[in-house]
């Protein structure tokens, strides 16, 4: 590219076009999901979150991968106010907010998931799903192990809310498949303890998520883009790990039915294993559920072994802490490579392309704080994300919309 004297103007890799199957892309950062909390109480998108989507695409953003939205009622989140996309009666309200996406040039897809063991009935009016009765160590309560028809029913009303989301006029969808929800319970050992076709070595156990694959592109069709995020690794000793998210990943693009993989960490009983940065002590008794502030004896046991507990546990940060099982992922697949996970300067991200480590970087926390980082950085006003990685509003999703509190703090 040359300016008006004709100079040569060097363009960031970051901001090459690319491709996503069918989907053109202008550049090659994504806003990754995370729990907004902004829908109805029914679960139907808001103004409120357009009007947060607004922010990342006028902030220059390649493309919007949404928080979560519950395929079923019995995989609802516990979080504030999760979307749903369970039923056609919430289609109008989802194409509502995408023709308003679309009317400003952003692409949207659609994260899809079941929440699994990662809520409580109480949450979802029905029993908890899970491939084996084991809970999970943050929510503790004890889950149904699914039977033959539970396992169908999910894998049909992952392909329903595939249709429905593009019924809406969504981009694409995402697959959720990490981060100890429903598939990704399916594909840890350690969750995951079943003898029959569902469980046991890893072509079992990614049976579900391959016929979740198979049914979504029967439902909408070739040409139509599907995502799905993975794991590479869980802080357990049999849990997830990079070697084993390869050889999920080659299965994954064997279905023939996906057209990239976004790679991620952690499940909700890791800590702070997905959003590694500082752990936010105080901010757990500021936001968390009422109990933990009302109760003495909770809050005491919470704030002297659990809290302590849950930091021995955390990694360190370092940016991109998941590059390195990215780029193991890039080497034995050609799908299309996503990595989120502490991305924060602008060199560190157009290194890690250059190198063929990803082909996209996906952030949330940053965006969540500068919804315009992508123009800053193509602008040369920044060259690295204000974001501190104090992780308040990872915490803070369970009774509240999102934000960056780091920032309101700050404000006030």
């Amino acid at each position: 590219m040359k300016d008006g004297k004709n100079k040569e103007i060097k363009v960031s890799i970051l901001f090459t076009p690319a491709r996503i199957g069918a989907m053109e892309l202008e550049n090659r950062m994504i806003r990754a999901a995370s729990h907004e909390g902004l829908a109805d109480w029914r679960g139907r998108p808001t103004d409120e979150q357009f009007l947060f989507y607004k922010g990342f695409i006028k902030g220059g953003i390649g493309l919007i991968i949404t928080g979560y939205a519950g395929i079923m009622q019995s995989g609802k989140s516990a979080l504030f106010h999760m979307t749903m996309i369970d039923s056609d009666k919430l289609i109008p309200f989802h194409k509502r907010l995408v023709d308003k996406i679309h009317q400003i040039g952003g692409k949207i897809v659609l994260q899809i998931a079941h929440c699994g063991r990662q809520t409580w009935s109480s949450e979802t009016g029905k029993p908890l799903l899970a491939p084996s009765a084991i809970q999970c160590g943050f929510y503790r309560e004890k889950p149904k192990e699914m039977n033959e028809e539970d396992i169908h029913t999910v894998i049909e009303s992952f392909a329903d809310a595939a249709s429905r989301a593009r019924e809406a006029g969504y981009d694409g969808v995402q697959i959720h498949g990490a981060h100890g929800y429903l598939l990704s319970t399916f594909l840890s050992p350690h969750s995951n303890k079943r003898t029959d076709k569902w469980g046991g070595p890893p072509e079992n156990r990614f049976r579900i998520v391959g016929e979740v694959l198979k049914a979504v592109r029967k439902n909408v069709g070739m040409n139509y883009p599907v995502l799905i995020k993975l794991n590479t690794f869980e802080n357990a000793s049999d849990g997830t790990n990079p070697e084993e998210c390869v050889l999920i990943s080659k299965m994954v693009e064997e279905t023939g039915c996906c057209d990239a993989i976004e790679l991620s960490c952690g499940t909700s009983e890791d800590g702070f294993v997905m959003a590694r940065g500082d752990f936010p002590t105080k901010a757990i008794f500021n936001y968390l559920r009422p109990y933990c502030n009302y109760n003495p004896l909770v809050k005491f046991f919470m704030k002297t072994f659990v809290a302590p507990f849950v930091k021995i546990k955390q990694p360190p940060f370092s940016e991109g802490y998941n590059l390195d099982a990215s780029a193991m992922v890039k080497q034995a697949v050609s799908l299309p490579v996503i990595t989120v996970g502490g991305m924060r300067t602008k060199r560190f991200m157009e290194e890690a392309i250059v190198a063929k480590k990803t082909d996209f970087v996906s952030m949330a926390r940053p965006l969540i704080r500068e919804p315009n980082l992508p123009n800053k950085f193509k602008n040369g006003i920044t060259e690295s994300a204000s974001c501190v990685s104090c992780n308040q509003c990872v915490v803070a999703s369970d009774t509240r919309s999102i934000r960056c509190y780091y920032k309101e703090a700050k404000t006030n």
